[in-house]
């Protein structure tokens, strides 16, 4: 089957188990903005960056997954997508992302000290992280929008975006000091 099926021509998109909804409605912006986050983050992870940097990364990917099938799934049709066993992100995935970031701090001794101003420090990865943590910030605006409108009852969803943005400012604080450690080698 090709990837062009024309059925999105009428401004209308699927969503699991069949059900079309207009390409502009809300949920379609939360997975689509949670889809632009998991393509950058995907950049990030080939520009420079560590190797445990990338490690978390594709963990955080992972999780982004279960959480664009969870966002294309109307709630009515939640108990099939369960049933199917497709992932969800839950209240262990915002734990790992609370550990990842609580990690790092405590071994880099980073400190929030102000607003970051990206691109300065030097480092390519660092500034894709803070533009990742950016995206991250609009999808979960996008996915507590749903939550406010009712139609997403999964709190740990935007739990886990606040989270993740958090990481990435870590992350990119890491990179920065990774990249100012290899400038002096």
């Amino acid at each position: 089957m090709s990837v062009i099926t024309k059925r999105g021509d009428s401004g209308e998109t699927d969503l699991m188990f069949g059900k079309r909804i207009p390409k502009t409605a809300p949920r379609i912006e939360a997975y689509g903005t949670v889809d632009e986050l998991n393509s950058l983050i995907g950049v990030v992870r080939h520009s420079g960056v560590s190797p445990r940097t990338v490690e978390m990364l594709d963990g955080v990917q992972a999780r982004l997954v279960g959480a664009m099938g969870e966002l294309a799934t109307l709630e009515e049709d939640l108990p099939k997508y369960d049933a199917k066993g497709y992932a969800r992100i839950t209240a262990e995935d915002v734990a790992w992302l609370e550990e990842q970031a609580h990690l790092l701090e405590k071994e880099c001794d980073i400190r929030f000290k102000g607003w970051a101003r990206p691109g300065k420090e030097g480092s390519l990865g660092a500034a894709q992280l803070d533009l990742a943590r950016s995206v991250c910030r609009r999808a979960e605006r996008r996915v507590v929008a749903l939550r406010l409108d009712n139609a997403l009852s999964n709190v740990n969803t935007a739990l886990f975006l606040n989270r993740l943005s958090d990481l990435c400012w870590v992350l990119a604080r890491f990179e920065a000091l990774d990249a100012g450690e290899k400038a002096e080698a």
